[in-house]
């Protein structure tokens, strides 16, 4: 899992450990408090931005006075992989008015958008676990291929040596 800085992963590690406590284990909850914590916005005003007694969003907080254009982009995209949440407030709720704001264009379109794809596969793990496997491939078949480049790099130099040894002579 990535973290775009310690608090971030310190601020995961706490709250996971706070929803055990009541008993809360579901991948969506985990989701909602890896996002909310890739912001200090967010991070600093998480308890008037979810309820962790009571499991419920505030989604009035989108427009709470301390929310920042990205701030915003980071509850949005936690509300949403909450529970498919798309209003922008309690009356928008109540009217059924759906927000625009919750397109993939205008919620990736700022530098958090590397670890909204973490929090998606936080989320939904079953669509990312092949992902993960090649990731892990991915990964081992570099290794192979540094181990390969060394020992090319390692022939090379070994080659060069003899070549001004044979020219000395």
């Amino acid at each position: 899992m990535n973290f775009i800085d310690k608090e971030h992963e310190l601020f995961y590690k706490e709250k996971i450990l706070l929803l055990q406590e009541y008993g809360i284990t579901e991948t969506y909850y985990k989701a909602l408090v890896y996002t909310l914590g890739i912001c200090e916005t967010t991070r600093n005003n998480f308890n008037k931005i979810f309820d962790i007694e009571n499991r419920e969003i505030n989604i009035d907080s989108i427009n709470a006075p301390y929310q920042t254009s990205t701030s915003v982009k980071v509850t949005r995209m936690a509300f949403s992989l909450f529970n498919g949440c798309n209003y922008d407030s309690e009356r928008d709720v109540e009217k059924g008015q759906v927000s625009k704001n919750y397109n993939v264009s205008d919620i990736f379109c700022c530098g958090y958008a590397p670890y909204f794809v973490n929090a998606l596969e936080i989320r939904y793990p079953e669509y990312f676990r092949e992902t993960i496997i090649e990731k892990e491939l991915t990964k081992k078949v570099k290794e192979m291929l540094k181990n390969e480049e060394r020992k090319m790099i390692g022939e090379k130099i070994k080659k060069s040596k003899q070549n001004r040894k044979e020219k000395e002579r």
